[in-house]
C-alpha cells in the first residue's frame, strides 16, 4: 500500500473525480497540528473533512460488514487521526490522516486496516482519557499524594508498561519517590531515593531532557548503585522511559516508567509521555503549594495559638502546659517536654509533658542533667540529638523506651545569654527534619523570653508581696505612731490653747487694769510702777506668744499669708519700734540707703517680727555706745540679704549651734538682760516658712552679723490712693441715747476691765452676762447696739453663742466682737470667716479695744443714719 502525502488534503480540499473504496492512503499535516474534535460539535467544518452523510453512510457499511453497533461505526468513521497508527509507520514519525484516493486495495485487505484504523483510535481515545484525567487534576484541589499516586496509576496504560515512579527534585539534587505505580510498588522501600545524575532518572533529572533504553542491564550509558540494580531485578525492570517534570522551565522532578521486557520506546510514545509528564508537573506542583499554604496556615494558627498561651499565662508552669500541646500538634511528633535546668544543682526540672505516653506527671518530677546532654554545646545554642539505647542504665531511660522513644532532640532555651532550660522532642527512630528543628528552635526562643518574664514577675511579685507586708506592718506602726503623735499633738495643742486661756485670762486683768491706772496717775512715782507692771506683764504676754508660734510651726498649722513686702518700709517701721530701747541703752541704730523698689516674698507682719526680734538682740547685748547696722545686699539667684550687724561681745565659734535652740541663753547667767531663749529659733522657723534662710557670724570682742535671705519679687503696680480719686463720705454720727453694749464674759475680772473701759465712753451703758444662753435672750430683749462676746462660757461655746444670734431675725445684724484668751489662729479664722467684727486676744490692749468698739460703732451709724 502507497502512502503518500495528498496536496490537496493539506490545503483543505478533497479529490473529487476518485472512487469510493479505491486508491491510495494519503497524510494530511493539517490535522497534526489540529486537536481532535468531534465533527457534530464543531458546526462548519474544513472540505477535507466529510459530511454527515457520508459518514452515516460509512458508518452504516462498517456495521454491516463487521457487526459493530452504529455507535463505534460512527466514531471509527471519523478522519482525525492524533497519533501515528500503529500499522502504518510514518518517515517522520508524526500522526496523519488516512484515506483512500485509489482503488488498489482488495475488500480483505480493506477489512484488515479499518481493522487497524479502529485499534488505532481505541488507543488515541485511551491516550486522550489519561491525558484529560491529568488535566482535570491541574484544576481539583487535592493532597499531594492523592495526586501523585493517580498519576503513577494513570501512566501504566498511557504507554502499556507494567511500573511508574513519580519522584521529586531534593536539595542535594537527589531524587526522592513520592508515588510508585504498578510492580514498582514492589520496591523494597517506598522511600526510594536516586542519587543525583546516576542512572535513567538521575540523567534525566540533571540534564533536563527524556532519558531511555531498551534494556538498563546491558546499556552501558547509565551506571546504577548496587541497590538500583538489585530494585530493578525484584520488579523485573528490563527498558525504561524518564521525562523530566518541569513547571515554567524548572525540573521539579523525573516520572519514570519501566516495562519487563527490551523495548525501543518510538518518538511518539516519548513525546506522549512528555506532555503527559508536563501537565502532571502543574498538578503536583499545585498540589505542592496547596500544601505547602495548608502547613503554613496551621504553622500560622498553632503559633498564634502559642503567642497567646505565653501572653495570657503568667506562671512558668501554666506557660508550658499551654505550648506542649499546640507545639507537639504542630511538629507531628509523638512528645514534647518542657524542662528548666539548674546548673548548680546538675538537675533538670520537669516543667510540662504532651505525648501518648506519659513518663512522669506534675512539675516537681527532677532527674540528672547528663539526660540533657552536653550542656556546653547547649549554652552555645546547639541541639542535642540523644540516643535513648547509647544512655547509661537508669530508670528514666527505661521509661523512655517503654514508652516508645528512641530518640529525642534537646533544643535549648536561652534567654539574655543564660541556658535556663530546654524543650525535649522525642521520636521513635527517625531522623528530625530540618523545618521542625527550626520550628523547635523557634518555640524555644520564645519559651525562654516568656518563662524568663513570668519568673522575673513572680520574682517581683513575691517580693512586692514581701514588700507590701513589710509596708503594712511599718505602715501599721506608722499609723499607730502618727495616732500616737496626733494624741500628742492634740494635747499638746489643747494645753497650749488651755495655757493660753489661762495666762492670758489673769494678764488680761493685770494689763488691762494697769493700762487704766496709767491714764489717771497723777504723780511720775505712781507712772513708774504703773510702767513696770506692763513691762512685767508685756514680757510675760510675748513669752506666751512665742511659745504659741513654735507650737504652731512645729504642728505645721502656722498660717502665712505670701504676699511682695517693701524692703525699705517694713525695716524703717522695725528700726522705728526699737528706737525708744536704743536710745536708753545709748545704742545707735541706723541703716545704709535702700532701694524704695525692692520687695521680698514674705508675710509682712511675720518679717517685721523677725527684723524686730534682731534688732532688740543688738541693742540689749551691745556695749555703751555702740551701733547696730542694717544692710541690704542683692545676691545670686534672684534673692535680698539682709544683714544685721552689732557691735557687741560676740559669741565663741563652739556655741553658736546652740544659738537656735529654744530656751537655751547663752550668758544669762552672767548677763542681767531679760530673755525667754525663744527669739532666733522662732525667727529662723519663721523664715524658713517663708522660704528664706537666717544664718550668723561672728567674733569675740567685735560682734555679730545675722543675715537672713529672702526672694526678691516685683513689687505691686503703682495704685491711685482712694483719696485722690474719691474723697470718702463723711457721714455725721447721730450716737444713740443711750447706746447698750452687752458683753457675755464669765469672770468677773474682765467684765470689771470691760465696764471700767467702757466708762470712759460717755453714753455708753453696758449689759453683762455671765452664761451664753442669757446673754442671747438678753440680745434679743435688750437690741444692743455691740455685743462683746467671750469663747469659754459655762453653758455653752462662744461659737454656738454666734451661731445662735445669727439664726435669729431679732439678732441677726446686730455687730460681734470677740474677746478671748484663745490665740489660736485657727479659732480666729472660724470667727472671722462666720461674720464676726473683729477678734481681740486677751489681754487686751485699752487702745485697740476702744478703737475697733468705735470703728464698728461709726459703720453701723453710717449704714443706719436714722
Amino acid at each position: 500500500m502507497l502512502v503518500r502525502r495528498d496536496p490537496d488534503l493539506a490545503r483543505g480540499r478533497t479529490r473529487r473525480g476518485v472512487p469510493r473504496g479505491r486508491g491510495d492512503l494519503a497524510w494530511s499535516p493539517q490535522l497534526e497540528r489540529e486537536p481532535a474534535s468531534d465533527s457534530a460539535s464543531e458546526g462548519r467544518q474544513p472540505r477535507a473533512e466529510p459530511g454527515p452523510r457520508r459518514r452515516a453512510r460509512a458508518a452504516r457499511q462498517a456495521e454491516r460488514r463487521e457487526g459493530l453497533s452504529a455507535r463505534h461505526a460512527r466514531r471509527s468513521a471519523g478522519p482525525l487521526l492524533r497519533r501515528r497508527p500503529r500499522h502504518a509507520r510514518l518517515g517522520s514519525g508524526r500522526p496523519g490522516v488516512l484515506r483512500r484516493s485509489a482503488p488498489l486495495t482488495p475488500p480483505r485487505r480493506r477489512d484488515d486496516d479499518v481493522a487497524r484504523l479502529r485499534e488505532t483510535v481505541a488507543d488515541l481515545e485511551r491516550q486522550l482519557h489519561e491525558l484529560s484525567r491529568v488535566a482535570r487534576l491541574v484544576n481539583e484541589r487535592h493532597d499531594l499524594a492523592t495526586v501523585s499516586e493517580r498519576i503513577a496509576e494513570g501512566v501504566l496504560g498511557l504507554l502499556e508498561v507494567h511500573s511508574s515512579a513519580i519522584r521529586l527534585l531534593q536539595p542535594d539534587a537527589s531524587l526522592t519517590a513520592i508515588a510508585l505505580g504498578g510492580r514498582a510498588k514492589e520496591y523494597p522501600s517506598n522511600r526510594d531515593t536516586v542519587p543525583a545524575g546516576v542512572g535513567l532518572v538521575g540523567r534525566a533529572a540533571v540534564e533536563g531532557r527524556p532519558m531511555w533504553t531498551e534494556d538498563i542491564r546491558t546499556d552501558p550509558r547509565f551506571q546504577m548503585t548496587p541497590q538500583m540494580h538489585e530494585r530493578n531485578a525484584a520488579v523485573g525492570i528490563v527498558a525504561g522511559l524518564a521525562v523530566p517534570l518541569r513547571v515554567t522551565g524548572r525540573v521539579i522532578g523525573v516520572l519514570s516508567v519501566g516495562s519487563p521486557t527490551p523495548r525501543a520506546f518510538t518518538e511518539a510514545e516519548i513525546a506522549l509521555l512528555q506532555s503527559f509528564a508536563d501537565q502532571a508537573a502543574v498538578a503536583i506542583n499545585n498540589a505542592q503549594t496547596q500544601q505547602v499554604l495548608a502547613t503554613q496556615a496551621e504553622r500560622l494558627r498553632i503559633l498564634h495559638e502559642i503567642d497567646q498561651a505565653l501572653i495570657a499565662q503568667q506562671a512558668p508552669e501554666a506557660i508550658a502546659e499551654a505550648v506542649v500541646r499546640p507545639l507537639r500538634e504542630l511538629l507531628g511528633i509523638p512528645r514534647v517536654i518542657v524542662n528548666i535546668f539548674d546548673i548548680t544543682a546538675g538537675q533538670v526540672q520537669w516543667l510540662a509533658a504532651a505525648g501518648r505516653h506519659r513518663v512522669y506527671a506534675g512539675p516537681d518530677i527532677r532527674y540528672s542533667l547528663q539526660l540533657a546532654g552536653n550542656v556546653d554545646a547547649l549554652s552555645r545554642g546547639e541541639p542535642q540529638i540523644i540516643d535513648v539505647g547509647a544512655l547509661p542504665p537508669s530508670a528514666e531511660a527505661e521509661a523512655l523506651l517503654a514508652s516508645g522513644v528512641r530518640v529525642y532532640m534537646v533544643v535549648p532555651m536561652i534567654a539574655g545569654g543564660e541556658l535556663i532550660g530546654s524543650i525535649s522532642l522525642g521520636a521513635a527512630a527517625e531522623p528530625f527534619p530540618p523545618e521542625q528543628v527550626g520550628i523547635a528552635r523557634e518555640a524555644a526562643a520564645q519559651l525562654a523570653i516568656a518563662i524568663t518574664q513570668a519568673r522575673l514577675l513572680e520574682r517581683v511579685k513575691r517580693q512586692a508581696a514581701e514588700l507590701e507586708q513589710r509596708v503594712a506592718e511599718r505602715t501599721r506602726e506608722l499609723s499607730a505612731a502618727t495616732a500616737e503623735a496626733d494624741r500628742a499633738n492634740q494635747a499638746k495643742s489643747e494645753f497650749l490653747s488651755r495655757m493660753s486661756h489661762e495666762l492670758r485670762t489673769p494678764l488680761n486683768a493685770i494689763l488691762g487694769f494697769a493700762q487704766l491706772l496709767e491714764l489717771d496717775a497723777e504723780s511720775s512715782e505712781q507712772q513708774e510702777s504703773v510702767g513696770q507692771i506692763l513691762r512685767a506683764g508685756r514680757h510675760l504676754l510675748g513669752l506666751i506668744n512665742e511659745i504659741l508660734d513654735i507650737s504652731r510651726i512645729e504642728a505645721g498649722r502656722l498660717q502665712l499669708s505670701l504676699e511682695p513686702v517693701p524692703v525699705h518700709e517694713t525695716i524703717r517701721q522695725a528700726i522705728d519700734l526699737v528706737q525708744p530701747s536704743a536710745v536708753d541703752a545709748h545704742v545707735t541704730v541706723r541703716s545704709d540707703a535702700i532701694d524704695a523698689r525692692l520687695h521680698v516674698l514674705a508675710d509682712r507682719q511675720r518679717l517685721q517680727q523677725v527684723l524686730l526680734n534682731l534688732l532688740s538682740n543688738g541693742v540689749k547685748y551691745n556695749r555703751e555706745s555702740g551701733a547696730v547696722t542694717v544692710l541690704c545686699v542683692e545676691v545670686a539667684g534672684g534673692r535680698l540679704r539682709i544683714d544685721v550687724t552689732d557691735t557687741g561681745q560676740g559669741i565663741a565659734a563652739d556655741k553658736l549651734e546652740r544659738l537656735f535652740t529654744p530656751f537655751d541663753r547663752l550668758g544669762a547667767e552672767s548677763s542681767a538682760v531679760e530673755g525667754t531663749g525663744l527669739g532666733l529659733a522662732l525667727s529662723k522657723s519663721l523664715l524658713e516658712a517663708m522660704g528664706g534662710t537666717l544664718h550668723v557670724q561672728s567674733e569675740v570682742g567685735v560682734g555679730c552679723t545675722f543675715s537672713l535671705d529672702l526672694a526678691l519679687v516685683p513689687g505691686p503696680s503703682e495704685r491711685v490712693p482712694p483719696a485722690a480719686a474719691r474723697p470718702p463720705e463723711v457721714t455725721e454720727m447721730r450716737p444713740r441715747e443711750p447706746q447698750k453694749i452687752l458683753y457675755i464674759e464669765d469672770n468677773l475680772s474682765n467684765l470689771a476691765l470691760v465696764e471700767g473701759i467702757l466708762a470712759r465712753r460717755p453714753g455708753t451703758t453696758v449689759l453683762s452676762a455671765m452664761q451664753g444662753r442669757v446673754g442671747v435672750n438678753l440680745a434679743r430683749d435688750h437690741q444692743p447696739a455691740l455685743i462683746l462676746l467671750d469663747r469659754h462660757l459655762p453653758d455653752i461655746p462662744g461659737e454656738e453663742v454666734f451661731r445662735l444670734l445669727r439664726a435669729d431675725e431679732r439678732t441677726r445684724d446686730i455687730p460681734v466682737i470677740v474677746l478671748s484668751a484663745d490665740a489660736m489662729s485657727s479659732r480666729m479664722r472660724q470667727f472671722l470667716d462666720g461674720g464676726v467684727r473683729a477678734y481681740l486676744t486677751k489681754p487686751l490692749d485699752v487702745p485697740a479695744l476702744l478703737a475697733a468698739i468705735d470703728e464698728t460703732l461709726r459703720e453701723e451709724a453710717r449704714l443706719d443714719p436714722s
